[in-house]
């Protein structure tokens, strides 16, 4: 997704975001539907934080990224736990000066009665400019992770959107003030509040299950010929593989020619389809896993290797809504450990419906008008 907003736009919200995976920018899209549902008259823009500071060299920055958590995790594992460690230094305003100048300047042009920040960085800089250049515009931080680390954590900001009550606990220990702290869920799009049929109708035997796969667009889901050739054999198992943007994958399930998998390119129709499923194989982004609440899937995490995946899979865990795979074979003896107890299932969803509750976007998008209507 992209979005810039030209300098001499004027809004009533500023969602700042970055396109790091896809869960900041879902999360922002998710944050002004429901705003807009309550108030359509606020006006509300989402714009990519790096396509303002860095319009020709942002597109290279994102490969650069997707590089780094395909090939090395370890290294991106590093530098997140890093920043999470401990609070910010005030060396980085020092070094980060330009970069806050030319953010300062776009802000009060554009002058949003309320920032919401999506990314951590994002916060770290709004929170500097209202320090370093007396801004006085509210900022809230919608936290997009099951997480709670010092990355996210800005002096400056007048609330925090967190996922669920363990996150509340852990930051009233690191001093963040009770009132300043909004137990929201992580926010979704509209239309996984509400039920919706899809135009991909699949009608299965009776006792068969409907697994869905996803993440194939970031290359985070089996690729391997013999695994699918596996999953085929299984004759209580009908599988949808969303290959997102993976062109090559989609293809070469396509060729394959596998009665029982069905490869799906880009579809606005994730939603309708996790409804219809019967369990989830992905990655463990917070989007993902609050999706899967809200549409009450069970999950099965596939090699969660980095920092807030990590933190995503001891939620999932404690929970106890979905099992972890961390090579194929694993991921095998859980699929076919749920085909032998479907009662298991049932179990997990049973859990899942009751975390549903957590995923309060009223509150967040009340809570949001009443910041900015007190600017």
């Amino acid at each position: 997704m992209e979005w810039f907003l030209a300098m001499d736009s004027k809004v009533d919200i500023l969602i700042l975001t970055a396109s790091f995976g896809a869960g900041h920018a879902s999360a922002s899209l998710g944050i002004k539907e429901q705003i807009q549902r309550i108030d359509p008259s606020i006006s509300i823009e989402i714009v990519d934080i790096f396509q303002v500071l860095f319009p020709k060299l942002s597109r290279a920055m994102y490969k650069g990224y997707n590089v780094l958590v395909r090939n090395n995790p370890k290294l991106y594992n590093y530098f997140h736990y890093r920043g999470n460690e401990k609070p910010r230094s005030n060396m980085n305003k020092i070094f980060s000066r330009p970069i806050l100048i030319g953010l300062k300047d776009y802000i009060l042009d554009i002058n949003p009665k309320l920032i919401i920040s999506t990314f951590p960085i994002v916060s770290q800089y709004i929170s500097d400019i209202k320090d370093i250049y007396d801004v006085s515009i509210p900022l809230i931080t919608c936290i997009t992770d099951v997480v709670n680390g010092w990355e996210w954590i800005a002096p400056n900001c007048d609330k925090y959107f967190v996922a669920t009550k363990d996150v509340e606990k852990e930051m009233l220990k690191m001093g963040i003030k009770r009132e300043r702290i909004v137990v929201t869920g992580i926010p979704l799009r509209k239309e996984f509040l509400k039920s919706l049929k899809s135009s991909f109708n699949i009608s299965l035997p009776e006792e068969h299950i409907l697994l869905m796969i996803m993440g194939g667009g970031m290359g985070l889901i089996p690729e391997d010929e013999g695994f699918y050739k596996w999953l085929n054999s299984l004759n209580k198992i009908t599988a949808i593989v969303l290959t997102g943007k993976n062109n090559d994958l989609f293809e070469s399930i396509s060729a394959w020619n596998l009665e029982n998998i069905i490869p799906l390119k880009y579809t606005n129709e994730v939603a309708p389809l996790m409804l219809q499923s019967d369990l989830l194989i992905t990655k463990a982004g917070g989007i993902t896993v609050f999706e899967a609440i809200a549409s009450s899937l069970p999950l099965i995490i596939y090699k969660p290797e980095l920092g807030q995946e990590l933190e995503n899979m001891k939620f999932i865990q404690e929970k106890a809504i979905g099992r972890i795979a961390f090579n194929i074979e694993s991921l095998k003896c859980i699929i076919t450990d749920f085909i032998n107890n479907q009662n298991e299932i049932i179990e997990y969803e049973i859990r899942m419906a009751k975390l549903r509750y957590d995923i309060n976007m009223n509150v967040l998008a009340k809570e949001s008008i009443k910041l900015m209507k007190n600017f």
